[in-house]
This record gives structure tokens, sequence and C-alpha cells, in this order.
């Protein structure tokens, strides 16, 4: 903690410096002051570089919500999950490290080392390859979410649209500010900039950043830390070079470092929120349930768990004792507040990026010129506990990416010429390792644990059934060993693309573009080669043992392993695979502008996002592999106009879209492709999605002093086709008598059931459940158990058709503000603000349609900003949140059946102040 203080106070320390370089007299040499940043932000002059090129955001046919820095630090926004509460159409789910954002009926899910996002995230062009590279906000000129896919001109994963964050540049004149806030929470934090002009043409941009916060979220247990506070800094310098000697040329030279220690959101940042319970299908010992005219006894009686059931606040893996529903004891209740917890185990994160880029533009007349070139190196170390009470586990996971970019363009420079393009190549190259290592707590003692702490298994009974039926000396066999995964993906990707557009009579534009895109990747998979054998030796692993990414390669078990020596040096090997995948995406559009204050435009566009592999390895005839998955593609159509009405007192803009999305990637079940009478659970190319709605935004300006926003959103997200893998976990017999009765006869099916819960089952529920078959066209039966997918969407064995919600994708959404500057003549301004965000119901998994539900919510933002007359210095109180809604921002359905929770931050307040030289 001293050491991330120390960082935290150098950081604000020297951010302070260089803000105080600024002399009175320097200071005067600064442009007049703008207006309220309310204002700034929706005036219809705001610039975006969304078709890669500088353009008025209402010039251009596409759909782009834009924010300006000054917007940003007027509300208060820190952190990129809060960028929702102004910028309609998008939503940020989180989970630990990892963002997941939502648009348009699409959202990023695979976030480990074979995933690729779904959804674009740029820093000043440069693509942010992994979803835990989440971008400060510091010294933003402005955020553009870009929506629906951008597969033309940014190409790979822009599939769902993109994210692109805007550093200031350096401009030749000097400006500095320095900005502190204070808030709820312990939250402090510093920012600072200056601008220094070097020479003609020469200016210097450093910007740094310092934060400090306590955590948001509560553990209760003594043996574990909060979680939620934030304990970073950032420094960015940009140098700009556009001499005048030599017209037409710009170079852009950043570099950027970022280190975040502290706890943050651990691991994934999941609470236990409970378990799916069918309170009509708890059962004492002895009972017995009729379904569908089939019984099945329960001699050590049922916990009801149901994948159709009702929530119920339990964690389902521990029980007290006490009846909790019909007189049954289904577990231990979970604390109803969303920010408290009961986790043993201290968490931690180390994060360190550093990030060089550098733009090279030459405009020749004609034509321009440009290079953009980056480099990253990213590490990540995030660590989580078992969630439990008691620490049975401990989890470490390293993720490093290292990415080289590199992409040249050629554009048309005389914007009075109705022919207008862009050309372009692109190469990237990307090299990533995840290395997991989960540490058994073999001190963990199910005989002397306190009441209430005692693991029991999903049936109902006392402790699960250890690896060889004894304990030693009271230690769980069933953690005989640490887990270790390893992981490399290695691709490159080469693209080359284009643009042309022509207007008529000044009026009528089309526009074409194509872009081709190729990508190779290899990746490593480790793979478990042996076991000690006798229950009381384990393999022992550390986060910090090296790892040997080669095909073939051994990982070596630690030497605090109890297992013999030649099993501990040839633990575990990597088994790779390579592949390349091409795929095209095009654009067409057409807009016709009426004036430039009114403009309509319609067009069809396509994107991609990028195939891989499994990690799972697979042996088929003889030879390990990894079994891969293509791309999947989405095809976009969109109308929409873009009007500046009452001499720019107004803006409203409007689009329709619809999304066709394809060969979707999803978890499921096929026939081993080594025994076609076997099955295989794996990521393929087996989903098809619809998106289709309305965005609506208005922004008016009736007097100089009063601003009043409006943005309403209406989306229609449907999962089409959506058959999911089922679980083999001893099925319904494990529910039965010991003694396998011709009611719990395995052959009958119920082996398979969704997500592991008992109901429904193939007998209970036939429709939803269709045959897993083989190439020959018979169904799979695997050792005389028929094999099943679960339909969630598509076609049941009678024909019915099923839809379910999309996940993350509320149907309507609104977005309402308001604010009012009072001017005092020469004692300023004050400018009260209101900001409200209200969002429909949305679910949170796609796997769990009636589970994990987020419920409607409203947040609203109330702010009170001062600024001096010459607008220099501000002085902001304000409250985020006030109605203190807890958000879901990311669920899943854990292996035990019960619902784990990301929240996003409970209400803030605070202060902040800023001051401009």
């Amino acid at each position: 903690m001293a050491t991330a203080r120390t960082a935290f106070r150098l950081a604000l320390i020297s951010s302070t410096m260089l803000a105080a370089l600024a002399s009175p007299a320097l200071a005067q040499t600064v442009a007049a002051p703008a207006t309220a940043a309310a204002a700034e932000d929706v005036g219809d002059d705001i610039v975006v570089t969304a078709q890669r090129r500088a353009e008025r955001v209402q010039d251009i046919p596409l759909s782009v919500s834009a924010i300006s820095g000054d917007a940003l630090k007027n509300a208060a926004v820190t952190d990129v999950e809060r960028i929702e509460q102004l910028v309609p159409g998008v939503r940020f789910g989180r989970s630990g490290a990892a963002l997941r954002p939502a648009i348009r009926g699409t959202y990023t899910e695979n976030v480990a080392v074979n995933g690729d996002p779904r959804i674009g995230i740029y820093v000043d062009d440069i693509y942010q390859s992994r979803t835990q590279q989440i971008p400060p906000i510091v010294d933003l000129d402005r955020v553009e979410v870009q929506k629906g896919p951008q597969g033309t001109l940014y190409g790979r994963n822009s599939f769902g649209g993109n994210i692109a964050f805007n550093s200031a540049l350096p401009k030749n004149e000097f400006a500095a500010g320095i900005d502190a806030l204070y808030g709820r929470y312990n939250h402090i934090r510093g920012e600072a900039f200056v601008n220094l002009p070097i020479s003609d043409g020469v200016a210097l941009r450093i910007a740094g950043m310092g934060e400090q916060s306590d955590g948001y979220i509560r553990n209760r247990n003594p043996n574990g830390n909060d979680a939620g506070d934030n304990d970073q800094a950032f420094v960015r310098g940009t140098l700009r070079i556009a001499p005048s000697n030599i017209e037409g040329l710009e170079v852009l030279l950043r570099g950027s470092y970022l280190w975040q220690g502290g706890n943050g959101i651990y691991g994934f940042g999941y609470k236990e929120v409970g378990v799916l319970v069918d309170r009509d299908l708890i059962r004492q010992p002895g009972g017995s349930i009729t379904r569908n005219g089939v019984t099945y006894n329960f001699p050590n009686g049922f916990n009801g768990q149901s994948w159709t059931g009702t929530p119920l606040n339990v964690d389902s893996r521990y029980r007290d004792g006490i009846p909790d529903v019909n007189g049954v004891d289904v577990g231990i209740p979970v604390d109803a507040d969303p920010y408290v917890i009961d986790f043993a185990g201290k968490t931690f994160r180390r994060t360190r990026q550093h990030q060089w880029g550098g733009t090279i533009s030459y405009d020749v007349g004609a034509v321009k010129l440009r290079s953009i070139t980056s480099y990253t190196d990213f590490n990540n170390l995030v660590t989580g506990n078992s969630l439990t009470p008691v620490q049975l586990n401990f989890s470490y996971i390293r993720t490093r990416a290292k990415t080289f970019t590199q992409e040249v363009q050629l554009l048309s420079s005389d914007t009075t010429s109705p022919f207008q393009y862009i050309v372009g190549g692109y190469y990237y190259n990307d090299n990533i390792t995840e290395h997991n290592v989960t540490n058994v707590n073999r001190a963990y003692n199910t005989v002397g644990a306190p009441a209430g702490q005692k693991l029991y298994n999903w049936g109902f009974t006392a402790l699960p059934t250890l690896a060889n039926g004894t304990t030693v000396g009271n230690i769980d066999q069933t953690f005989a060993y640490d887990s270790l995964t390893a992981y490399q993906q290695k691709i490159k990707s080469l693209a080359a693309y284009g643009q042309l557009s022509y207007t008529f009579a000044e009026k009528l534009t089309v526009t074409g573009g194509i872009r081709y895109t190729s990508d190779r990747k290899t990746q490593l998979s480790s793979r478990f080669n042996t076991f000690p054998g006798s229950s009381p030796l384990y393999y022992a692993h550390s986060i910090d043992d090296p790892i040997n990414y080669t095909c073939g390669g051994l990982i070596a078990a630690n030497s605090a392993s109890n297992a013999p020596a030649s099993a501990i040096a040839s633990a575990y090997n990597f088994v790779c695979n390579n592949l390349t995948q091409d795929f095209v995406t095009w654009r067409a559009a057409v807009d016709y502008k009426f004036s430039r204050d009114h403009m309509i435009y319609a067009s069809v566009s396509t994107g991609a996002h990028s195939g891989g592999f499994n990690t799972g390895v697979v042996n088929i005839g003889g030879v390990n592999t990894l079994l891969a998955f293509a791309p999947e593609y989405v095809t976009a159509y969109e109308i929409g106009t873009k009007n500046t009405l009452l001499d720019g007192k107004l803006t409203l803009n409007a689009a329709a879209f619809l999304n066709n999305f394809r060969d979707l990637q999803a978890q499921t079940s096929i026939p081993n492709p080594a025994n076609p009478a076997a099955v295989l659970a794996l990521v393929q190319n087996i989903g098809k999605d619809r998106a289709y709605g309305v965005d609506l935004e208005m922004v008016a300006r009736p007097t100089p002093n009063l601003t009043f926003n409006l943005a309403f959103n209406w989306l229609h997200a449907r999962e089409i086709e959506y058959a999911v893998n089922t679980f083999n976990f001893g099925g319904i017999a494990s529910f039965c008598s010991t003694t396998v009765t011709p009611d719990c006869n395995l052959s009958t099916g119920e082996q398979n059931t969704v997500q592991g819960t008992p109901f429904p089952n193939v007998r209970t529920d036939p429709n939803r459940f269709v045959p897993v078959v083989a190439p020959d066209g018979s169904q799979v039966t695997v050792g005389g158990v028929p094999q099943w997918r679960y339909v969630i969407a598509g076609k049941g064995r009678d024909g019915t058709v099923y839809q379910s919600r999309k996940a993350f994708q509320p149907d309507y959404t609104v977005q309402v503000g308001i604010a009012y500057r009072i001017d005092m003549g020469d004692a300023g301004s004050l400018t009260p603000e209101v900001q409200t965000y209200f969002s429909s119901d949305y679910i949170l998994t796609d796997l769990t349609p009636d589970f994990g539900n987020q419920k409607a919510f409203t947040r609203t933002d109330l702010r009170l900003t001062w600024r001096s007359a010459d607008e220099r210095f501000r002085i902001q109180a304000f409250v985020n949140n006030i109605e203190d809604t807890a958000v879901i921002t990311r669920a899943v359905y854990a292996s035990n059946r019960t619902l784990q929770a990301s929240f996003a931050i409970p209400r803030t307040y605070g202060v902040q102040a800023g001051f401009k030289f």
C-alpha cells in the first residue's frame, strides 16, 4: 500500500508541477474560453473521425454519438462505464478487469485468450486487442460511439461498432490546467495537463492522473478485503510536429504509461446472488416427484434446483442446518445487500501498460498520405478467491499482450471535389499469453470447519464424494491438486480496404466500400498428461513458474508437489494448431443533403468477428489437436436523418436499423470427430440472432443559457437459433435411490440436463431437447445414453418455434438532461444540471433467460457548477445515481448452478474543482 500511495503522490505532484509552469502573463495568450461544457458537447459542429477523416458529425451518413472531453469532465466521468449515462444506445458490462460493451443487439462475451472483442476499442486510432485494456479518461478531446458494424474502414472485430477515445492534441500556444476531485469512498483524483509550444510548428502536451479510493464493496470477512477500490497512475505525452516550411506535413508521436494496483474488482468481481429453485420440487429425505408420468424417488431428499425455477437467495454450496423452504435446509442465505460479500482470501491486481504510437500525415495537394504505427506492451495480473466464507482456493490470472500495428492510407484532400476516396492497408501482429493457476488450500478441514461452512454437493448429502472415498488428515481429497492452464495465441492479420463516394449536384452522394482481411492464428493450449495416482499425492503450481510456449513443450509442476519426481517433471505439455481465415466486408450508402442542416441517408453494411480455436484438446487419429470455429457475420441495414433546426437551436437525429447476425459462436454439443459415437462440448458456429430498433437524439438550445437533451432507444433483440450443450452430471440417478430403478434408468436420457440441474430433462420437457446427430444421421449415444441439445431458440422436436431475449439488450432506454446557466455578471455563473437515464429490464446471460434479469431502473445525476466570469476556474458539487440503484453489469451461471453477478458502483457524491491557465 505504501508503494501505491507513493506512486499516487508522485503522479499528482508531477502533474501539479506541470500545471504550475503557467504564469499570469502567459495565461493571457490562451484563446477565449468556451461556453458551458454542457452546451459544447451538443453543438452541431462537433468534429468526428468515424470515416477516418475529420467531418462534422451532422454530415456523415452514420449513427455516431460523440461527447467532448469537457463534457466528460463536467459529468465527473472518471471511468468508462459511466459513459452509458451520457451516450445513448451503448451499455457497459464488466467483470473484473474485462470490459463487455453492448451495442444494437450484440456484446462481447468471450474475454479469454482465444476470444476477440465483438466491439472495437480504439485509443488514438490504436486498436486495443484485449478487453482488459480499459482506457483511462484523461485529457480527452472526445469519445465517439460508432454504432453498427464498421467492417470496411476499421475492419476486424468492429462487429457491433466501435468506441473510439481521442486524446487532446498539442496546440501552438501555451495552455495548462489542473483538476481535483474528492468524493464518496475517499475517492481522491488529481489530473493535470500542460501544452508547451516549443518552436514554430512544434508543440508538446503532457497529461497525468493519479487516483485512489476505497472499495465500494464491503467484505465482512476478516480474512478478506474490500473490492471496487481505485489505485492507479497514468501519464501520456504527445509531440506534434507541423513545421511551417513544409506545408501539409504533420507528425504526431505519442507515448503513455498506465499502472494499476490495489484490488480493483478482483478476479471477475462476482457476488453470489442465489440459485434457481422450484419450491414445489423440494423434498424431504424419502420424498418423490412425479413429472410427465415419471416418478423420481429421493431417499436423500432434494433441494429443488431447477433450471426453470425462480431465484432463491441462498448459496447452495453450503448448509447451516436451518430449514429454508418446506422444512428443508437448501443452503446458506446470502446477504441481500449487493455491495456486501463474505469471502475469505485477500485479492489484488497488478497492471502495467506501455503504449507508443506515431501518426504521420502529409498533404501533397491532391491527396493526403497517412501512416499510423503503434506498439503496446500490456501485462495484467488479477487474483480471485473461492467466493466462499472459508478460503478453499486462491486463483491467479496473468494476461500478457504485445501488439504491433501498421496502417497506411491514401485519402483525397480536396474537400470541394465531388469525388472523395480513401484506400488503405493494415497489418496487425498480436502475441497473447494467458496463464491461470488455482492453488488449493490443503489445510481446509471438513471436520473442523465451523457450522455452516462445510462443503456439500448439489444433491442433498452432507459432504461431496471424495476422490477415493476417504480423507487424508481430514483434508477433502476432492481438491487433491492445484490446477494450471496456459495458453498462447499469435495473430497475424493483413487487410486492404477502400471506400469511394461521389456527390451529384452537390446534393446526392453515393458511397461504396470493401475490405479484405486475412487472419492467421496459432494457438497453444496446455494438456494435462499424468496424474500422481494415489490420493494423498498432489501437484502444485505457482503463477511465477516459467512457461515454455512451444508446441509439445513441457510445463513442469512446482517442486513443492507431493508427487514422484518423474511426474513433476512432465505434468503438462502444449498442443498447438494454426489456421488462416479470410473474409470480406463491405458497405454501400446513399445520402441526400437538402441543405447544410438537413440530410437523409440509407446504408447496408457487413461486419465480421474473427474465428479461432477451442482451448480444449481433442485426440483425432492418435494426434492431439485443437478444433477451430469460424468467423461470425452481421449484415446491417440503416436509414436515418440528421437535422439542425431553428438557426442551430435544435438538433434532431433519428435512425432505424436492422441487424441480422449469423454463424454466431456459441457453446454446444457436437459429435466427436475422433469418435462419432461420443460428443464434445465446444464453441461452434450454430447461432442466429436478429436485432432491430430506432434511435432518436434531440438537443434543444432555446436560449444561450438553457440546454435540453433527450434520447430514446427502442431495441428488439432476439435469439433466432441457439441450441446449447447439455451437461452429464450423473443425471437424475444421483437424486434417486442408490440402486438404479426403472424410473431412474440412465438410458432414458435424464443424464443430459441443462446446466446440470435435474429438471427439466428429456422426459419432463421432451420438445426442447433435440438429438445430437452423427454424420450418418443417427442419434449419438454414449454409454447407452442418447445425447441431446437444449433449444433456447429455434425449432423444437414438434416444430414449435422458440425465441429468447438477447443479453444486455433492454427494449427501451430514455435519457433526459437539462442545464441552465445563471449569469451573475462579474461573480461568474452558476449552472444547475440534471441528467437521468431510464432502462427497461433485460437479461444478463443467454443461458438463463429466466434468472439474472436486471429489473428496470432509473439513475439520475445532479450537479451544481460555479464558473468564474472568465471561465478559467470552476467548482462543482455532484451526486451520481441519486436513486442508489444497484445495476448488475455482468452475470454468470456457475458450475454449482448459482448465479454470480457483478454490480456497478452505487450512489457517489463529491466535489471537484478545476483551473485553466
